[in-house]
């Protein structure tokens, strides 16, 4: 059985918001929504980039929320959702993380098609941020959502549907081997029933013995149940709690 842990959760009431956007949950109010959903170990985030509605001294204040004396921190980690470079770095880095005191860095790749119209020239920008991430950084714990922002070409109507098949099987071969090899873990981030390829993907995390993280990559507490969903169905796939990441620094 696998133990229910989510350590994708996002704190945003710290971003700095456009007018008339909504405030976003603290950290108290998403640890209380996830263990609310049931879940055994909490991770809390925000992201890392060059976004301007997250600059770094929102993540201080998240932090300082964190390590507050009222905070509750059993069972419960602070991260960073750091966006990947092409070099495979991470907009973190090490010394974000020692100055944050974070349990663990997850890192991730947000593109969209404004940014790269072509969905082959997203894909082969994602595949080798990934690979070099896993190949050279020794900051990131946990590869984000994998190819997770495909989805936005479809609803662009750029491809009719996004799916795992439109990944060229040998990314997906070299990042679970590098993956394997390096003992990054990969992260559930979807429950896709009808994605057979996807399916094989999870498969062969299974089978190869790699690290995998489960997150529900909740912005809002209504978001926090996700988790439950994805870990009964890792469970079904056969997903094994002694490949199940848990953080390795932990400070609290």
């Amino acid at each position: 059985m696998l133990i229910q842990s989510d350590y994708h959760i996002h704190a945003s009431y710290y971003r700095v918001k456009r007018p008339g956007a909504a405030e976003g949950p603290t950290a108290v109010e998403q640890q209380k929504a996830a263990r609310d959903a049931g879940n055994i170990h909490v991770g809390i985030l925000e992201h890392c980039n060059n976004s301007s509605a997250h600059p770094f001294h929102c993540l201080e204040e998240l932090a300082d929320e964190f390590y507050s004396p009222e905070f509750d921190r059993r069972n419960t980690y602070l991260g960073v959702e750091a966006d990947l470079n092409d070099d495979g770095s991470d907009a973190c880095g090490e010394d974000g993380r020692q100055k944050l005191q974070l349990d663990y860095v997850i890192g991730s790749v947000h593109l969209n098609p404004k940014m790269i119209p072509d969905v082959n020239d997203y894909i082969k920008v994602e595949y080798n941020r990934i690979k070099n991430t896993i190949l050279h950084n020794r900051n990131v714990d946990i590869i984000g959502h994998p190819f997770g922002e495909g989805y936005r070409y479809a609803d662009a109507n750029i491809v009719e549907r996004w799916g795992f098949h439109l990944i060229p099987q040998e990314f997906l071969a070299e990042i679970i081997d590098l993956a394997g090899k390096n003992r990054v873990a990969l992260e559930l981030n979807r429950c896709d029933m009808d994605d057979e390829v996807y399916i094989k993907f999870l498969h062969d995390i299974r089978d190869r013995g790699v690290l995998f993280s489960i997150g529900s990559d909740a912005h809002f507490p209504e978001g926090c149940p996700d988790a439950a969903l994805r870990t009964r169905w890792a469970e079904s796939l056969g997903l094994e709690e002694k490949n199940h990441w848990q953080p390795r620094y932990v400070i609290n």
